[in-house]
């Protein structure tokens, strides 16, 4: 299966990872407006264009997986799969080499719970396992030390530091870029100290 086949649904062992529905409206409008979740985004992202969610819902279908420019998903616990927590992203995606990066972004009233560490985990899995990719990439503001833990935590490398980047903003942003290519999975043989 290629990346965009079809929209994922992705389960973890305490989250899903769905396509958005329109009672999702309140939860992506409070994460599009709020300040201090954007002061680490760039200002072009979808969910930040509309002023109608439940209009921004309804065409993100057609807008950003259609088209292949993204991938976007509910972050849900499976205990409360109608309740959305935040957004995975997957975007960038190059079907050539194959690479895409991904992106979390997670409501104020959910930080520190584990959760961007076990989205990026399910996105990494994903895409190494089911689409194909091998290698993922995720641009992380430098400034934001606190969302370079989940994915160091699940493999990544920092093997580009201060990269300067246009996130829309009057000034560009310095941005750190993390890595996971399949070959260092591939590359690591297990010993019988480890099994």
């Amino acid at each position: 299966m290629k990346l965009f086949d079809e929209m994922p649904r992705i389960e973890g062992e305490h989250l899903i990872l769905r396509e958005m529905a329109a009672s999702d409206a309140p939860a992506l409008s409070e994460l599009a407006h709020s300040g201090e979740v954007r002061r680490f985004l760039p200002t072009f992202l979808y969910e930040q264009l509309g002023d109608d969610p439940v209009a921004t819902i309804e065409r993100m279908r057609e807008k950003c997986f259609d088209t292949k420019e993204s991938i976007l998903l509910a972050i849900c616990d499976r205990e409360a799969p109608d309740v959305m927590m935040g957004i995975a992203e997957i975007y960038a995606y190059e079907e050539r080499k194959p690479k895409a990066s991904i992106g979390v972004r997670i409501l104020k009233e959910y930080w520190g719970r584990g959760i961007a560490t076990e989205v990026a985990a399910l996105l990494k899995r994903y895409l190494i396992e089911e689409a194909g990719v091998r290698t993922i990439t995720a641009h992380v503001m430098v400034d934001n030390t606190v969302s370079s833990i989940p994915l160091l935590k699940c493999g990544f490398r920092k093997l580009y530091p201060g990269c300067v980047e246009d996130w829309g903003r009057e000034e560009p942003v310095l941005v750190d870029k993390y890595v996971f290519k399949r070959r260092w999975m591939d590359d690591h043989q297990p010993t019988g100290e480890e099994s």
